[in-house]
């Protein structure tokens, strides 16, 4: 799935939640809110009629006069006509009933319950008691939609609560408005998400436009092409991100092709130095003057040490161009790696009259790159041993370490003895090209380890941790 797929999908789920959670939270109290705007309107109808009905009292009593029950019963009767927000009201819903102290009713505006007992219905019961008196009672007990909502009003006189009037609302006259409210809520809840939804597909499309530029320049510049870095509005992370490949592609190329021209370099320079150390060579048996010899003896010394620097020099651009191992690890015989440099130095060794000791008996690396690293950590030792001495080599799990007996390094030289072309003159011998421990850095990069220089009591440690 492509990252601009997925970021739509994460903020689609995202969207949809948020979506569910808040029109489910609405839904669910759009009801609730209806009917309590309804019944705050039975509160102020009810307490308007109690003081009406007051008017007539006598004797501390309710009194029903022929006007006050005509007057109910046109009430109850009539047709208002009304256009409440684009619905229609052709009638009144509202249930009007009067009971005395003792909760017996006294008038029904449905003619119906006149004289029942109410007094245990909480509406009258409770506001009998002084308190807020209302109830929510269904007519058929498995029908919620036959639900109406009563509200109570004290009636009193002269401060003597005298009765109580209730005034019903039933809950199929409430109903119409919150199926529109709940259908509006869904209408602009949709239109909302629909909206976030299409931005959120424009932001996605926007971003995936830009990541495919980037990803197609540095496509473009990994195959070769010459291709100019794209251009981006704004200061964001892709346009930093732009920049960065866009600087990590010139430093590649430069670092490309400086490797490309020592690469052409060294092997165009191999040839020359080849001929010139065999006209050495033969010139060095033909002369005689002791003098002549000299330089001939330099001319075939310096093609050599060239030769050695530039097979140096393939090997570290060779290392330098690797982003892993070239092949897998496995467990290295160091001992035999060991006599095999005493057999390629045999004549350098027996000149110092030094010997090789090998401590433990392998590790587990690369073959070829540890190899490489033994042999310029002994080459490396072998110049600065006193003659005379030992070289010890120790091999552990993931550890080879190469020490020697000879002068210690200079405190100052010390973290700079792996860099390249850096190099210490050894007693009576040139410098040397300075690559062997810088070779011997980039093989413990490989490894993904660490190359450690320091000096002991009689000489040098190199130790590499693999």
């Amino acid at each position: 799935m492509k990252l601009g797929q997925r970021l739509l999908l994460f903020y689609f789920l995202i969207l949809g939640l948020l979506g569910w959670f808040v029109l489910d939270m609405v839904f669910s109290q759009a009801k609730p809110l209806v009917r309590q705007s309804a019944e705050e309107t039975l509160v102020d109808a009810a307490n308007l009629l109690a003081e009406m009905v007051a008017v007539d009292a006598q004797n501390g009593a309710i009194v029903i006069t022929p006007q006050l029950r005509e007057a109910l019963q046109r009430y109850a009767a009539r047709t208002p006509d009304a256009d409440i927000w684009g619905m229609k009201k052709g009638g009144i819903h509202t249930h009007v009933y009067i009971t005395g102290p003792d909760g017996v009713v006294l008038f029904d505006s449905r003619g119906r319950d006149e004289g029942e007992d109410f007094s245990q219905w909480n509406d009258v019961y409770l506001t009998l008691q002084g308190r807020y008196g209302a109830r929510t009672t269904r007519s058929d007990p498995g029908d919620p939609s036959t639900s109406v909502m009563y509200v109570a009003a004290p009636i009193r006189d002269a401060g003597s609560l005298i009765g109580v009037i209730s005034l019903g609302k039933a809950g199929r006259s409430i109903e119409p408005f919150i199926q529109r409210a709940e259908r509006r809520l869904m209408w602009y809840g949709g239109g909302v998400l629909l909206f976030c939804l299409v931005l959120g597909g424009l932001l996605v499309w926007w971003l995936s436009r830009r990541v495919n530029r980037l990803q197609g320049y540095a496509q473009a510049v990994a195959a070769g092409e010459r291709v100019s870095p794209p251009a981006f509005r704004g200061r964001d992370e892709i346009h930093a991100l732009a920049d960065a490949v866009t600087a990590m592609r010139r430093k590649l190329e430069d670092r490309a092709r400086l490797e490309d021209n020592v690469t052409l370099l060294t092997h165009e320079m191999k040839s020359p130095l080849a001929a010139i150390r065999g006209a050495g060579e033969i010139l060095a048996d033909e002369i005689a003057d002791p003098a002549l010899e000299r330089f001939t003896d330099n001319v075939v010394h310096e093609s050599l040490r060239l030769s050695d620097l530039l097979d140096r020099l393939l090997a570290m651009a060779q290392l330098e161009k690797l982003e892993c191992l070239p092949a897998q690890k496995q467990a290295v015989d160091v001992a035999s790696l060991a006599r095999q440099w005493q057999h390629s130095r045999y004549a350098l060794v027996q000149e110092k009259d030094v010997c090789v000791s090998v401590n433990g008996e392998g590790v587990h690396a690369e073959p070829d790159t540890l190899k490489l690293a033994l042999f310029n950590l002994l080459d490396n030792a072998l110049r600065f041993a006193e003659p005379d001495s030992v070289l010890t080599v120790e091999a552990k799990a993931g550890l080879l370490r190469v020490s020697n007996q000879g002068p210690q390094i200079p405190d100052y030289a010390l973290a700079r003895v792996t860099e390249r072309f850096y190099s210490l003159p050894a007693p009576g011998q040139e410098k040397s090209s300075g690559l062997g421990l810088a070779m011997v850095q980039e093989i413990a990069s490989l490894h993904e380890g660490t190359l450690k220089v320091e000096n002991t009591a009689d000489g040098v440690a190199v130790t590499l941790h693999l």
